[in-house]
């Protein structure tokens, strides 16, 4: 869990994140153009061959500041650089069809279990092995270089060393399997080796090589290459454990999301990440679509201060949220994303049901009851962190909603210094909706964000939610703690502190040439291109 300090730094830096120009323009916390904005739908040219078969190219934005991913904070090297080429002994799961979660499945192990003494062991796949790479032999991955993966990340400054602040050493125990002695339980120790950070290296590759600025041999299932152009390339390894469906896939740059979706028209490429405002031309052309949503942890907070009148009175914070349509409010600003408890989802069994969740809005009636029978003042400033049009329409919607309940709103959009000053640092509002610190992990999220002593706790809380969380925090037992985590969902809704007004999501575009692909990305990994393939095609 992160301290005050890191937290306050973790959203700073999101937010300096989300202002630059690679950032998505439609994820809710980034800045986001007008929404009737619209694109030139030129007509579709032919490349100048057609791309080899097996081949998949995507237009991408950005770029990785450099390629040592125990040292990056970059979703692009995650997702379109190193990241994919790199083995890790945990992965996610990308279940086709399914609300995204965490749920992890083995990468470089066959199988782990935490033990009887609080530690954690992983035993290594027989068929793990190094690709080749100069200098290096390829062999079998060993205990030994995962212990040192682990422990070169946790190293003290390196920016994902918090992940494992659970782990007091990892040792080699035996041939094949290696062990993780925990300081105290924790059950997010699985998926968080599932990140796209915490990759497995082999220490005589890093010899006399620049980790920053030189691939080295990697034990995930593609090869990755970075020409001088600045297009990255994955090819599949062919002695990789894990099977890929895709040769070659090709991350072309582009200055911009709109030019990517130029890119997809022009029959350049075959799937981009694109602004909401470019799919109209695109769905017009005949391409398809798919939206990605994270698991939660990230997107647009909503939070009422229960630590002053009005909303210190639980009966008024609840009404605030009847009076509320979090899903029209979406719908009319940003046009894609969901409303959520915001609870990042270890798996599939942490569910609650939709209708649970929306029983706590969309009654504005109810809301102009109880506010009449309370008696209490009505009057309130609603905060809105300005991060573009989008997000400002969202805040205007919110406070409308608001005000239609009986309540007395005054919208206060702000700047996104005068946002993290006034709610993160001070907690000087009344209401506020805006981007939160990124919280990845359950723990990350519930520790650190609802409970109410949490580094980044800003709505309070109850000793009967903090006891909820603390149980879960340690409870190793899946079906147990999502039953927990069900309990803590409803709960948050019932306190009526916070909810996720809009998760993060962005929409992916793509011709008829792609199959197989699912938008999930947790954690911003990149294990959705092991499922995706590319259909048609000849050598040019």
């Amino acid at each position: 869990m992160l301290g005050r300090a890191g937290a306050l730094s973790a959203l700073a830096l999101a937010g300096a994140a989300l202002a630059a120009s690679c950032a998505p323009p439609d994820v809710p916390g980034a800045p986001s153009p007008a929404p009737t904005a619209t694109v030139a739908a030129p007509a579709p040219t032919p490349t100048l061959a057609p791309p080899p078969a097996g081949t998949l190219r995507a237009a991408v934005t950005g770029a990785a500041p450099h390629l040592d991913m125990h040292a990056a904070v970059s979703e692009w090297a995650a997702l379109f650089g190193p990241g994919p080429s790199h083995g890790r002994l945990m992965r996610f799961v990308i279940a086709a069809g399914e609300t995204p979660t965490l749920e992890t499945e083995c990468g470089l192990c066959e199988s782990w279990r935490f033990t009887d003494d609080g530690a954690a062991e992983f035993d290594l796949r027989t068929d793990a092995a190094w690709q080749p790479a100069e200098g290096f032999a390829p062999r079998a991955v060993t205990p030994q270089d995962v212990a040192f993966s682990i422990n070169r990340l946790r190293e003290p400054g390196r920016p994902h060393a918090a992940l494992f602040d659970s782990v007091e050493s990892v040792e080699p125990a035996g041939e094949r399997s290696v062990r993780f002695n925990l300081r105290y339980p924790d059950p997010d120790l699985p998926l968080k080796l599932a990140s796209p950070y915490a990759v497995i290296l082999a220490p005589e590759s890093l010899d006399g090589v620049d980790v920053r600025t030189q691939p080295v041999a990697g034990a995930g299932p593609w090869i990755f290459h970075r020409s001088a152009s600045g297009q990255a390339t994955l090819t599949a390894w062919e002695n990789s454990a894990i099977g890929v469906k895709a040769e070659r896939i090709e991350f072309h740059p582009a200055a911009n999301r709109e030019v990517a979706a130029r890119l997809l028209l022009q029959g350049r490429v075959d799937m981009a990440q694109i602004r909401e405002a470019e799919w109209p031309a695109l769905a017009e052309a005949g391409f398809s679509s798919a939206v990605a949503e994270r698991p939660g942890g990230r997107g647009a907070l909503f939070g009422l201060n229960a630590a002053r009148p009005p909303f210190d009175d639980r009966a008024l914070r609840r009404a605030a949220f009847l009076g509320l349509s979090p899903e029209t409010a979406i719908e009319e600003t940003f046009g894609i994303g969901s409303a959520s408890v915001g609870v990042p989802l270890a798996d599939a069994r942490w569910m609650i049901g939709e209708d649970e969740f929306a029983s706590a809005f969309g009654d504005a009636e109810q809301a102009r009851r109880t506010l009449e029978s309370a008696g209490a003042t009505r009057r309130i400033t609603l905060i809105v962190a300005n991060f573009g049009e989008a997000h400002a329409a969202h805040g205007r919607i919110l406070g409308a909603q608001l005000t239609a309940a009986g309540f007395d709103v005054e919208v206060e959009p702000l700047s996104r210094a005068a946002y993290l000053r006034r709610v993160w640092e001070e907690r000087d509002y009344d209401a506020f909706v805006g981007p939160m610190p990124p919280a990845d992990t359950p723990n990350g999220f519930l520790l650190g964000l609802a409970h109410s002593q949490g580094a980044f706790n800003v709505t309070g809380g109850t000793p009967e939610l903090d006891g909820l969380i603390e149980r879960q925090a340690v409870e190793t037992d899946g079906a147990a703690r999502a039953e927990l985590a069900r309990e803590i969902q409803r709960a948050l809704l019932s306190e009526a502190l916070f909810f996720m007004a809009a998760g993060a999501a962005e929409r992916w575009a793509f011709n008829d040439r792609v199959t197989g692909f699912v938008p999930h990305i947790p954690m911003g990994a990149g294990d959705l291109w092991a499922a995706v393939s590319a259909e048609d095609g000849g050598e040019p």
